[in-house]
């Protein structure tokens, strides 16, 4: 049973991840208990919902005045209260092993319903959830929350961290392992799209909001000045400036969200490939413990990678002990026209970076390798029960 807020989808983030572990896969019979409310067509067998006087302020025209109040209810008080919902959904489906997404809230409540039904628990820690704007309410909550994302991690039977960096910042655990975000099934098309303009084109796919619009847009205005090169973005630009948005459309420079077979297209026609890391000072512990799963969707592609990120970023770290990417360390947008440059004057060192890319589809980033941990280690406690 997969207790999370967010369940597989078929779109991005984490929701991606598991879908493409749990769906696409589907190597265990499933079922998945979510209080998700934000979309329809989404896997959910049972529907989990506050205790009705919260969830009836949270879908009235209040909700939006106490939302901070309501997510501290969420994160503090109800994993106390428990919820009948999921409680009934294990009594009917009596699965050999509870599996929970760490972030704030509606995990604890499985942690601690796996305790009384005697059922293993594995947690997936993907991203840092309780520095995450929308998981927490009030900031003084968030210590609170860091510390309670820790002592899950300790009462897992199993656990799954989604870089180096994440399992070193939660520390020792007997049974921790590290599963990169798992990347998809890609197959190159002969196809490339746009069509293209005789320019160097470095192609960046994945969200292009908060700290990755501000660094794409600086990027994007630094190649106003650079005839020889340009950037396509594949993402949404849905908090960019009205100016920014109008220029990167007339430009081309942004095609907005394209599901996957679309976005390969872009990627096949792709000079370099863009990974892209926050330097700003509060994303720090996110970007140590984070990893994009782009990288790993690049690797298919077997094309250059840039990786513009600071130096504890874990795909930072991770690229320049693998010799796999060109690691841009500085803030400045003209490092990564620098990086670019190279890859235009070296035909070499195309072919080295290109070499290295598909050498790590092939190794740590094989999706049959990642699987294999997954399902391996989830049916050993599952054998235990």
């Amino acid at each position: 049973m997969l207790v999370s807020i967010v369940p597989p989808h078929n779109d991005c983030g984490v929701r991606i991840v598991m879908h493409r572990h749990l769906v696409e896969r589907s190597p265990f019979e499933l079922h998945v208990a979510s209080n998700a409310d934000f979309e329809d067509g989404l896997l959910v067998h049972t529907k989990i919902e506050l205790p009705f006087p919260f969830q009836k302020i949270k879908k009235s025209r209040f909700g939006p005045l106490l939302s901070k109040w309501i997510v501290d209810f969420e994160n503090l008080i109800w994993p106390w209260i428990g919820s009948r919902q999921l409680e009934k959904a294990v009594r009917d489906f009596q699965p050999h092993v509870i599996l929970t997404l760490a972030e704030t809230g509606l995990c604890h409540i499985a942690q601690k319903v796996a305790r009384k039904y005697q059922i293993p628990l594995a947690g997936l820690f993907l991203d840092w959830f309780p520095i995450m704007k929308g998981h927490f309410g009030h900031y003084w909550t968030q210590p609170i929350l860091t510390k309670r994302y820790r002592k899950l991690y300790a009462a897992c039977d199993l656990a799954f961290c989604t870089s180096d960096g994440m399992q070193e910042v939660l520390g020792p655990h007997p049974n921790s392992h590290v599963i990169y975000p798992m990347p998809g099934w890609h197959k190159v098309p002969e196809k490339r799209f746009p069509p293209p303009t005789g320019k160097f084109r470095i192609v960046y796919v994945g969200s292009a909001e908060g700290f990755y619009g501000r660094m794409l847009r600086s990027l994007m205005h630094e190649l106003e000045k650079n005839p020889v090169m340009e950037l396509i973005i594949v993402g949404p630009l849905n908090d960019w400036p009205r100016e920014d948005k109008k220029v990167a459309r007339e430009r081309g420079t942004c095609l907005g969200f394209m599901p996957p077979e679309k976005a390969a297209e872009v990627l096949a026609g792709a000079n370099a490939l863009l990974v892209v890391m926050s330097f700003e000072r509060e994303h720090k512990l996110f970007m140590r413990t984070s990893f994009t799963t782009k990288f790993l969707d690049y690797s298919a592609f077997a094309k250059p990678v840039i990786l513009w990120g600071p130096d504890y970023c874990t795909p930072s770290r991770l690229a320049k002990r693998e010799d796999a990417a060109l690691v841009v360390e500085t803030e400045s947008p003209e490092g990564v026209i620098t990086a670019a440059k190279k890859l235009l004057d070296e035909r070499a060192e195309v072919e080295r970076l290109s070499a290295a890319s598909q050498r790590l589809n092939q190794t740590v980033f094989n999706p049959d390798r990642l699987q294999g941990i997954f399902v391996g280690e989830i049916e050993k406690i599952a054998q235990r029960s």
